[in-house]
């Protein structure tokens, strides 16, 4: 079924521009009928559906004063229209939000589209939409046509709206001392059952406020008694207001908008940023200094998380106490210590030796591994809201564009890349900043190649138990591998995505004032991202803790088992285990290393302690011995963990943002197939050398 939109907006709120951006230019002009005003129409193909989109004349209201107020009035009235698409211009709000107030007053089938969102921060404009959403009680979606910003979003409240039957107008206003009029008439109307077409309080409403064209149409249905009546009404209700109705409920109105715009809108004078910021746009030293900044921002999230990379450095300086101490006072450390405390309470408070662990480690256990991201995207997304707000960031996208150009990039994927060293989640959050829906699908798939911590201590494990290789050269060779297949498979598809349509990693955004970040509106940036975080990506891990805790604790005989050994997970393991050939891995032990495998797309962490659990050793070394990995297996196992699936919760990120299985399946299949050969081709070496 084709889905018909009307688009619907004051002139120069940029309806033409978006309803051109939308269709393509692939439009069909006609009149509408009986009338000389003309009528757009342009199709738009979406996920298999045909939208139809109508661009109906700019007005400013629904007065009926004019022909294309009332020609825009009865279309949205009659039915014919699934969703209706109101425009509001950001850089004017408090104007343009008035036709999307009545058109909510009108019909329950609204979308309140905000244009030229792009220039609303450089005129010191922050908007809240989650805010004004809730408010407005509609769905609100920030567009751009500039970078295509929001129209997939736009397009999939189109989808949503128009697959459900046609509500009830969702706003109601209250009119104050008018009320009781507007109840009166509503009577009226519906003692007499006339004009059933139209919302019965919105016809109310309108009538008071002396609409003509509704005045012919009842008196036309209903007769000169009954529109004598609603004149009654509405000449008491003018000696008690004191004022011409009409424009009273217009102040009414835009006292709404105001209050919901002094919520939802924060506003800051700006000035130019001057001379001492030019040298981002240096090709020289902007890239320098992006770099420089990104790296003092990693060591300070990561540093106030985990310890990490300061405690790396203090080992090497021969402080391992202190390294410790750091580690342990870190965040993590502190909610790692003390969810260790609550599980083993849990585990002395339950009798029961399953319930126990099903408790402590698959319940407390998930919500665990939720609450230690909550720190390290607390802190990312208030560095990330603060850069951005204060117009630093487009300034340093600018001056690593350089640089990332030559892969495929835009300078806007600097900061993600550079976060995913210490952990992918909130690198694929921070995708968010990029210049264009292409880039952020293609970030979100090869940014995990990018090895977080948990894949550094991996192989600085493994590395352990090396007898001739150097472990050095195994975390370089590591690494080395990690950074090519990011770069190789992103410019992959950057040639098959947009280099046969000669699309260049331009970089076009709109560079505002640099100003002091806002307080309030950085609150609101980062309430949004964790919550964000915490709605998809946390219900996902924490349910697969629970799965986890299940396969590895469940016997093929369906039996309870505390021994990993006997799992369903280790049975798999011992099935899948030819799988591990390419890489030399075989023998009798060789399921244990699958099982390690498996349990570590959980988390990468988990690699190593299933392999001691289920191995019976207390180091890595002993683990290899009894399973029989020698050099040439163990070097290409390192390049296989680091390159093979993200774990859990960067595929839940990875799911949230693009709210796509396919698009997570395709992540999965690019590391996994990448990961083969590069551990087949790194054995080869091996083997040769």
């Amino acid at each position: 079924m084709e889905v018909r939109v009307a688009l619907l907006g004051q002139p120069n709120v940029g309806k033409s521009s978006l309803f051109k951006a939308l269709t393509g230019g692939d439009v069909r002009i006609a009149n509408w009928p009986g009338t000389t005003v003309e009528r757009a129409e342009g199709v738009v193909e979406y996920k298999g559906r045909r939208i139809r989109l109508i661009d109906l004349p700019g007005i400013y209201g629904f007065s009926a004063t004019t022909l294309e107020e009332k020609l825009s009035r009865e279309y949205i009235l009659s039915g014919d229209p699934h969703a209706v698409v109101v425009l509001v211009d950001a850089t004017l709000p408090e104007r343009t939000l008035y036709l999307a107030v009545e058109a909510l007053e009108l019909t329950g089938n609204v979308i309140v589209a905000f244009t030229k969102t792009d220039l609303a921060h450089s005129y010191g404009i922050h908007i809240n939409y989650d805010l004004i959403q809730s408010r407005l009680k509609a769905p609100v979606v920030a567009t751009s046509i500039i970078d295509d910003r929001g129209f997939k979003a736009l397009l999939d409240r189109v989808l949503e709206t128009a697959s459900k039957p046609p509500g009830k107008p969702l706003l109601i206003l209250d009119y104050g001392e008018l009320e009781p009029f507007v109840d009166s008439v509503q009577r009226i109307i519906l003692e007499h059952r006339v004009l059933t077409n139209y919302p019965s309080r919105w016809l109310a409403v309108k009538l008071l406020e002396g609409d003509v064209d509704l005045e012919e149409k009842l008196l036309r249905k209903a007769g000169e008694e009954v529109l004598n009546k609603v004149r009654a009404v509405r000449s008491e209700a003018q000696r008690i207001v004191g004022r011409d109705l009409a424009a009273f409920t217009a102040s009414k109105r835009f006292q709404f908008i105001l209050e919901v715009l002094g919520a939802g809108i924060v506003k800051k004078r700006v000035a130019g940023a001057g001379f001492k910021y030019r040298f981002f746009y240096n090709p020289v030293l902007g890239p320098l200094a992006s770099i420089l900044i990104i790296t003092l921002m990693f060591l300070a999230v990561f540093t106030i998380n985990t310890g990490f990379p300061l405690t790396t450095l203090l080992s090497i300086l021969g402080q391992e106490g202190l390294a410790e101490a750091v580690e342990k006072h870190s965040v993590s450390g502190l909610m790692e210590e003390y969810l260790g405390r609550v599980q083993e309470w849990v585990a002395e408070a339950v009798g029961n030796p399953f319930a126990a662990s099903l408790i402590a480690e698959g319940v407390i256990g998930g919500v665990g591994a939720v609450l230690t991201f909550i720190p390290l995207i607390l802190v990312v997304s208030l560095i990330l809201a603060a850069l951005e707000d204060s117009g630093v960031l487009p300034r340093m996208a600018i001056g690593a564009h350089y640089l990332t150009s030559k892969i495929g990039l835009s300078g806007a994927s600097i900061f993600p890349l550079t976060l995913s060293l210490g952990c992918n989640v909130p690198a694929i959050l921070a995708t968010r900043a990029s210049i264009s829906l292409r880039e952020r699908l293609r970030l979100t798939v090869t940014l995990p190649f990018i090895p977080c911590q948990a894949r550094l201590i991996v192989i600085l494990a493994l590395s352990t138990a090396l007898s001739t290789f150097s472990s050095s050269l195994l975390v370089i060779a590591g690494y080395l591998a990690a950074f090519l297949a990011f770069i190789t498979v992103n410019y992959a598809l950057y040639r098959v995505q947009d280099k046969p349509r000669k699309r260049s990693p331009e970089l076009l955004l709109e560079v505002p004032p640099v100003h002091k970040p806002v307080p309030r509106v950085l609150w609101w940036m980062v309430w949004s991202d964790l919550k964000h975080f915490l709605k998809r990506a946390g219900l996902v891990i924490l349910t697969a803790s629970v799965a986890v805790w299940l396969l590895t604790h469940v016997s093929p005989s369906l039996e309870l088992t505390l021994d990993p050994s006997e799992s369903v997970a280790a049975e798999a393991s011992r099935v899948l285990t030819p799988l591990l050939q390419p890489l030399g891995i075989s023998g009798p032990g060789a399921w244990m290393v699958f099982f390690a495998l498996l349990t570590g797309f959980f988390a990468k962490e988990l690699f190593i302690s299933s392999l001691l659990v289920v191995s019976g050793s207390s180091t890595v070394r002993q683990a290899a011995v009894l399973i029989g990995l020698t050099d040439a297996e163990l070097i290409p196992l390192a390049v296989f963990t680091i390159l093979y699936v993200p774990c859990l919760a960067t595929l839940s990120a990875i799911y949230s943002e693009t709210r796509s299985a396919r698009h997570v399946a395709l992540t999965v299949v690019l590391m996994m197939a990448v990961a083969y050969a590069g551990s087949v081709l790194t054995r080869l070496l091996v083997t040769l050398g």
